[in-house]
């Protein structure tokens, strides 16, 4: 299974890592994620990677380089992001990680979707002062 980037929900965008990817399939994605920003229009994105592998040390490298290349569009635009994993050790190391450097956006990290969406929803009404049109896939999960 590839990595899938769906915007169907835009402004959320819900990206889903596999356990697995190749190295053009994390090329194609930082690729593919950079169209956000240059949208200019505010959004947030959800990456839910329960059950996913980890990027290799180089992957990583390629996704800080695209990050600080693209830190003033997407300060802009990119509103918050959201990182849902199962293990409580991953959220614990992304908590530590944007304590001591912190992502030019917004970035927490759920135990759930559901979790990870409301925190969203909220961080885009302060900033832009109206609730996420849609959950994407995750609707269902909505508070009504």
């Amino acid at each position: 299974m590839p990595i899938v980037i769906e915007d169907a929900a835009f402004p959320l965008v819900v990206v889903t890592l596999p356990k697995v990817w190749t190295e053009t399939e994390w090329d194609t994605y930082l690729a593919q994620m950079r169209r956000f920003p240059a949208r200019r229009r505010a959004y947030v994105t959800l990456t839910d990677a329960r059950g996913a592998g980890t990027p290799s040390a180089a992957q990583r490298r390629r996704a800080a380089e695209v990050m600080a290349e693209d830190a003033e569009t997407s300060r802009a635009y990119n509103v918050a992001n959201a990182l849902v994993f199962d293990s409580a050790i991953l959220r614990g190391m992304v908590t530590a990680i944007t304590w001591l450097t912190p992502p030019p956006v917004p970035m927490q990290s759920f135990a759930t979707p559901a979790l990870a969406l409301a925190w969203l929803d909220d961080t885009f009404v302060a900033r832009k002062g109206v609730r996420l049109e849609s959950w994407g896939p995750f609707e269902t999960d909505r508070p009504r």
